[in-house]
């Protein structure tokens, strides 16, 4: 059984903004710190931070199908047999009627936030000191990779979208056709988890993908968005490897597969969520809308290589 170390207790420190687009935020933060001069909040040194977790709606999901088997995959690991050198740990969950690719790391997290509410009968938010595993940079940081939600219906893909920090108001959903690669198969082989897989590669949105599949894995699915193939996708990653998945363990047993609730995503589409992914991911202060207290403007725009490029 894999162990998950607890992460250390979030540290709020050194805030520096406040918004310019919502007066009663902007009241809000001078008050806490005239009354409260040495609570401030630290600025992210990636992009936005972790949303709260009850604008998720962590806490009220919904079990919808029960799967008997779930692959679990490493997300851009420096170390593939150390999972505090992954940037997430990410799960498919394969039920009767849906798929479902969301974050291990994320649900540990969470499970530990509604065990610690229930034991001390606390009605409150819970304290944001349970950051998921991973890579110490990216723990108490916000990745669409991570906060969303992938589950696959058929031959529909509905992404369930939650945004960062303060900016949780644009947490949406939409569905589009699946699968939408068209995959070259080759002759190539690997040995992954001691499966004889298979390559494959394709162009989508932007990018060149290659996949190694499984065909004794009678599974068309993989992590995020990937499927189409004639078995189960154990890695894959872009040909400049900004994106590397590679599977790390297949579970057999029983595992609920759960939905946020739909009334804290509303209708959207892919390309609106796209762009605001986009913009929260490169630019995140200034898509906030906060200026520093101090008049020396927002940190600049930081580099952002999308998986989706168009």
């Amino acid at each position: 059984m894999r162990k998950y170390r607890r992460n250390k207790s979030f540290s709020m420190k050194n805030v520096k903004y406040h918004s310019k687009q919502n007066i009663m935020k902007k009241l809000a933060l001078l008050l806490i710190i005239t009354l409260c001069p040495n609570l401030i909040i630290a600025q992210p040194k990636q992009n936005g931070r972790a949303p709260v977790r009850e604008k998720r709606g962590y806490n009220q999901r919904a079990g919808i199908d029960t799967a008997k088997l779930r692959i679990l995959y490493a997300l851009n690991a420096k170390d593939i047999k150390n999972e505090d050198t992954y940037i997430d740990l990410g799960k498919l969950e394969v039920g009767k009627r849906i798929k479902k690719y969301s974050s291990e790391f994320l649900a540990i997290s969470d499970q530990k936030a509604i065990q610690w509410k229930r034991e001390n009968k606390f009605t409150g938010n819970v304290p944001m000191s349970f950051w998921i595993g991973g890579q110490k940079e990216h723990q108490n940081h916000w990745s669409e990779l991570v906060y969303s939600d992938y589950i696959i219906r058929g031959n529909k893909l509905t992404e369930y979208a939650c945004f960062p920090f303060l900016a949780e108001r644009e947490n949406s959903k939409y569905t589009e056709p699946w699968p939408l690669m068209k995959w070259t198969l080759s002759g190539e082989q690997q040995n992954i988890l001691g499966h004889i897989c298979q390559k494959a590669t394709c162009h989508f949105r932007g990018r060149d993908f290659v996949a190694w599949f499984a065909k004794d894995i009678p599974i068309k699915g993989g992590p995020w968005k990937f499927g189409g193939l004639p078995g189960c996708i154990l890695k894959v990653y872009d040909v400049q490897k900004i994106y590397v998945w590679e599977a790390v363990a297949i579970e057999s047993g029983t595992f609920i597969i759960s939905q946020y609730p739909d009334k804290l995503y509303p209708k959207s589409t892919r390309k609106s969520v796209w762009q605001r992914q986009k913009k929260y991911n490169s630019d995140y202060w200034n898509a906030i809308g906060w200026i520093s207290l101090e008049g020396r403007g927002t940190p600049p725009k930081k580099a952002f290589e999308p998986l989706e490029k168009e």
